[in-house]
C-alpha cells in the first residue's frame, strides 16, 4: 500500500467512527446534526493540511480553496459528500471528497501549479434525509427554495430549516448559495461504483458518461380501518392490499420499460393503524423510478399514475399521490470525459466508459456547469450497506486518475 492511499485510509476510517446514532453494524452520520459538524470541523482540518482555505456556504457546503495562477478563470470544482444514509458504509460520497483532497496533496507534493483555480467541495446532504437528497447542490443551482425548508421534514418530523438553525445557519440566508455558473469550468467527481460492473468486468475504472435521474412519487392510499376478524373480505377496504398491487406494478412497469433501463422501487412503506387484527385503513409509500432515458422513464411514471387510479377506483380507495423528485437525467461533458480517458491511457488503466445508475450532487450541478465522474469498483456491488468495500489499490488508483484529470483541467 503507498503512502498516500495509507492516508487516506486511515481517514476514511477515523471517519467512520463520527456517528449521529448507532442503529446497526454499520455508519449512520446525516446532515445538520452535531455528528455531521463534527465531521465537517475534521475534513476542514484535513484540506488546511493539504493546503486549501476553507469556508462554509449558506447550504453547510464546505469548500477547500487552492488558488490557481490566474484566479480570475473559471474554476475546477471536484469533490462529494460525507454525510450517509442509514446504517451506511465507509466509502460512498466520502471518497471523493478524501480522495480529492489527497488528489491535491499528490499535485502539490509534485510541485504542480494550477493555472485555474481548483476547489474541493463536500456537498451538504447528499443523502434524503428529508425525503429528497443533494440540499446543498440543488440550493447552489437555485432549485431548493425556501418555502422548501419549511416543508420537508425527516422520519421524526424535523424540518430542513429548523435542522439548519440547531448548527448554526440561517435558512433565510439559502439563496446566498447559488453559484455563478460562469464562475465554474469543470465539476469531476470520483465516487464508489455502487453496483458490480467494475468487478464483474475485472476493470478498475469506470469513466461515466451519463447519470440516471430519478422521479420519486409518494402515493397514500386511505381505505377503512376495520377489525380483521369480523369484517367479511366483500366488505374490506384494504389499504394494504391496494398497496402490494401498486408496489407489484411499479416492478412490472419498470421490468418492461422500452428503454430497458429504467429500475423503479418502493423503498419505505408505512402502514396504519398498524395491528395484527386491524385492516390497514391508509398507508403511505414512496415511488422510486429512474434511467438515462427521460421518456422512458416517464412513459413509465405515466403508467403507474394510471394503474393507481384502476386500483383505488377498484377496491374503493382514495389515492392521494405528490410529487417528490423530478430530475432529468446528466449527460457528461464530452471534453471532461476525453480527459479522464487520455489520463487512464497515460497510466496504462484499462476503463470503461460506462452509465451511473444512481444520482450524484455531479447531476445536480450538471443542469448548469460541465460535469464528469470517475468510478472506482464496489466489492459485490454493495452501497449504502455496512459491508461496502473498495480496495486499497482500487482507491490509490481512483486517485491518481482524479488527480491526473484535475491537473490537465487546471492547466
Amino acid at each position: 500500500m503507498s503512502a498516500t492511499t495509507a492516508s487516506l485510509h486511515s481517514r476514511i476510517d477515523q471517519l467512520a467512527r463520527i456517528q449521529s446514532e448507532v442503529l446497526g453494524a454499520g455508519i449512520t452520520r446525516e446532515v445538520y446534526t452535531p455528528a455531521y459538524g463534527e465531521a465537517t470541523a475534521l475534513v476542514s482540518e484535513w484540506m488546511r493540511e493539504a493546503g486549501l482555505e476553507t469556508r462554509l456556504d449558506a447550504a453547510g457546503n464546505l469548500f477547500g480553496r487552492w488558488n490557481g495562477s490566474e484566479p480570475q478563470l473559471p474554476a475546477i470544482w471536484t469533490g462529494s459528500h460525507f454525510d450517509t444514509t442509514l446504517n451506511a458504509g465507509a466509502y460512498d460520497g466520502v471518497l471523493g471528497v478524501l480522495g480529492a483532497i489527497d488528489a491535491v496533496a499528490q499535485l502539490r507534493a509534485a510541485s504542480f501549479v494550477p493555472r485555474r483555480t481548483v476547489e474541493v467541495i463536500g456537498f451538504a446532504g447528499e443523502e434524503p434525509r428529508f425525503g429528497a437528497g443533494c440540499i446543498g447542490s440543488r440550493a447552489m443551482v437555485g432549485t431548493l427554495q425556501r418555502s422548501e425548508l419549511d416543508t420537508m421534514a425527516d422520519r421524526d418530523g424535523v424540518t430542513i430549516a429548523a435542522a439548519m438553525d440547531a448548527v448554526g445557519l440561517d435558512p433565510d440566508r439559502i439563496s446566498e448559495a447559488r453559484l455563478d455558473p460562469g464562475a465554474v469550468a469543470a465539476f469531476v467527481e470520483l465516487h464508489i461504483e455502487q453496483g458490480a460492473v467494475l468487478e464483474q468486468r475485472g476493470i478498475a475504472v469506470g469513466v461515466v458518461e451519463r447519470i440516471a435521474a430519478p422521479h420519486q412519487l409518494r402515493l397514500t392510499l386511505t381505505g377503512e380501518a376495520r377489525h380483521a376478524g369480523s369484517t367479511p373480505m366483500a366488505l374490506r377496504l384494504d389499504a394494504l392490499g391496494g398497496a402490494a398491487e401498486v408496489i407489484l406494478t411499479v416492478e412490472r412497469l419498470a421490468r418492461d420499460s422500452a428503454s430497458g433501463t429504467t429500475v423503479g422501487t418502493v423503498g419505505t412503506i408505512e402502514v396504519e393503524p398498524g395491528a395484527v387484527n386491524v385492516i390497514p385503513g391508509a398507508v403511505t409509500l414512496d415511488i422510486d423510478v429512474r434511467d438515462v432515458v427521460l421518456d422512458a422513464r416517464e412513459q413509465v411514471v405515466s403508467a403507474i399514475h394510471d394503474a393507481i387510479d384502476e386500483i383505488s377506483s377498484r377496491r374503493g380507495l382514495s389515492a392521494e399521490l405528490r410529487e417528490m423528485v423530478f430530475d432529468r437525467p446528466a449527460p457528461c461533458d464530452p471534453q471532461i470525459v476525453a480527459t479522464v480517458r487520455a489520463v487512464c491511457e497515460e497510466l496504462g488503466t484499462p476503463y470503461l466508459d460506462m452509465a451511473s445508475g444512481a444520482y450524484h450532487d455531479a447531476m445536480v450541478l450538471g443542469a448548469q456547469v460541465p460535469i464528469g465522474m470517475i468510478f472506482v469498483p464496489s466489492r459485490a456491488g454493495l452501497s449504502h450497506h455496512p459491508d461496502e468495500y473498495t480496495e486499497p489499490a482500487q482507491l490509490d488508483l481512483g486517485v491518481k486518475v482524479l488527480a491526473g484529470t484535475l491537473a490537465r483541467l487546471a492547466a
